[in-house]
């Protein structure tokens, strides 16, 4: 009986072999994940609209009181200037600065000679003033022998001959003058007027009133060119025939 039930197995187990094999090597189902349930878009879809923000006034954001007491305050306008003159006329013009004195033509450039002749021209000057006019014909004198291109000695003899009566040689040498300051207004202006004043104490009144005007045109600032013209008396007009 045994031998019978091994003479069985012997028979069957082969077949069981075969059959799991068999199962074992049949290709595998891929896993899939179960679906859930999907959801349904709805049949009237309603877009929604973002209300627009509410703006805060003024008066209740933080800090706003703060911010209007640092408003910086209005700043004054500055002056306007002034306004250009009106076109066509012509401004006055401006005295020339006085250049009287010699003393400051002196200059580390400036020679020996012409320095000692204007020092001595200088000193002429304010005899002439203090009315000591022969002592100031004798050292202005000596400026033209020190340095003969020195144009101020020769309106300052010119100055003095006027005041002790002598016109016409103080004439000549105004004229000396006039010839070497032809680069200086100044000067010029206090030549014309010296002529000026020689020509009316000769008696030559328009030759006196155009030397002033000469005057004038150089330096409107000459006191004795202005001065002068006011006193002269105003030819009367002719009578008509």
């Amino acid at each position: 009986m045994l031998t019978s039930k091994r003479n069985l197995a012997l028979i069957f187990l082969p077949a069981l072999l075969l059959l799991f094999s068999a199962a074992g090597c049949a290709p595998r189902q891929p896993y899939r994940s179960p679906l859930g349930p999907r959801a349904s878009a709805p049949s009237n879809p309603v877009l929604s609209e973002t209300a627009p923000p509410t703006r805060t006034p003024d008066s209740q954001r933080p800090g706003w009181e703060e911010a209007r007491i640092r408003e910086p305050a209005p700043q004054p306008r500055a002056p306007e200037p002034p306004l250009p003159p009106a076109l066509g006329r012509e401004s006055a013009p401006s005295p020339l600065p006085d250049d009287s004195s010699l003393i400051a033509k002196i200059t580390p450039t400036t020679s020996p000679r012409r320095a000692a002749s204007l020092r001595l021209t200088e000193e002429g000057k304010k005899l002439i003033e203090a009315g000591q006019y022969a002592k100031a014909l004798i050292r202005l004198e000596k400026t033209i022998a020190i340095d003969s291109t020195n144009a101020y000695g020769y309106y300052y003899l010119a100055k003095t001959h006027y005041h002790l009566g002598r016109y016409q040689e103080s004439l000549n040498f105004l004229d000396v003058a006039e010839s070497r300051l032809v680069d200086e207004p100044y000067w010029l202006a206090e030549v014309y007027a010296m002529k000026g004043e020689n020509y009316r104490a000769l008696g030559f009144q328009q030759r006196a009133e155009s030397s002033y005007s000469k005057a004038l045109q150089w330096n409107p600032g000459n006191r004795t060119a202005s001065d002068a013209l006011a006193r002269m008396p105003v030819e009367a007009p002719s009578p008509p025939r």
